[in-house]
Order: C-alpha cells, then structure tokens, then sequence
C-alpha cells in the first residue's frame, strides 16, 4: 500500500495535511501555528488513518476499502481516542 502526503497548491503555510491513497484522497485544514501542529498517518490493510492535532483541535480522517459496518468503526474511534 503506498500512501502520499502533501499539500494542495495554495496551502502551502502548512495549515493542510493531505493524503493519498488507493481509496482516496483526504485533507484535513486546521488554523493554528503549523510549527506546533502534530501529524501521524498510520497504515494498516485496507485503510489509511490521519491525525492532525493543532493548538486544543484534533482531526482524525480514515479511508478505507468500506468493507466494516458503521458500529465497527465507532468502537475503533473509541479505541484510538483512549491510547492518545
């Protein structure tokens, strides 16, 4: 699996975290001090997960194959939020 991150023309201040896989594209905007902005993207089979944490805001994106059901992904958001 083979995943791109970058920022789209005009955004590059660093305020947007962009990333591409073989399910999609996903952006995620946060206002804040870029400097101090965290980023993880974390790769498993069949799904790419993206965090962006800036000032007191986090953003969590997942794309995926669709393959789980929507309470699947609500116990796995739950999860990640209890590990960070």
């Amino acid at each position: 699996m083979s995943v791109i991150a970058a920022a789209p023309a005009g955004a590059a201040d660093g305020h947007t975290t962009v990333v591409q896989d073989e399910n999609g594209t996903s952006a995620i905007t946060q206002s804040g001090d870029p400097a101090q902005a965290e980023v993880r993207i974390e790769k498993e089979p069949g799904r790419t997960t993206v965090y962006r944490r800036s000032g007191g805001n986090t953003a969590i994106v997942t794309q995926g194959t669709g393959n789980g059901n929507s309470q699947e992904m609500l116990e796995w958001l739950r999860k990640q939020f209890q590990e960070h």
